[in-house]
């Protein structure tokens, strides 16, 4: 099941062509990826014990060019699960063009800071993220 979470665009999110600039798309990937840490409790406390994650790849197609003003609403959910990493799936659906506007994916690391080396997911962590492993 994925999180949803709501983003107004910003007029200073537009560039010099008068649309919203590339990288504020994986800005958008990233609030919709922290909100779905929150929701899953991958929070703070995790990196204070060590561990957490770490993006090591992510992408994005673009599919339509979004502008001022507008609402954009990120999709987030899980697209596999390994024993030391996690996929994640974006999309980012425009309220305005009433249409998906991007679409991305995402590798992230389960990561011990301290030791500075990848670590095994914990069984705890695994089964909130299955609880939104994307329905395909």
């Amino acid at each position: 099941m994925p999180t949803a979470m709501s983003i107004p665009v910003a007029w200073g999110d537009m560039d010099a062509f008068g649309h919203v600039n590339n990288v504020v798309y994986f800005r958008w990937f990233e609030t919709g990826r922290m909100s779905l840490f929150s929701e899953i409790g991958v929070t703070l406390r995790d990196i204070d014990e060590g561990c957490g994650p770490i993006l090591a790849q992510t992408s994005c197609s673009f599919r339509k060019p979004v502008t001022f003003p507008d609402t954009v609403t990120v999709h987030t959910s899980i697209s596999r699960i390994g024993t030391k990493s996690f996929g994640m799936l974006y999309r980012i659906q425009s309220e305005a063009l009433d249409d998906t506007v991007a679409e991305g994916e995402g590798a992230l690391v389960w990561y011990d800071y301290a030791k500075g080396e990848t670590a095994s997911i914990p069984a705890d962590l695994r089964a909130r993220l299955q609880a939104h492993i994307a329905n395909t």
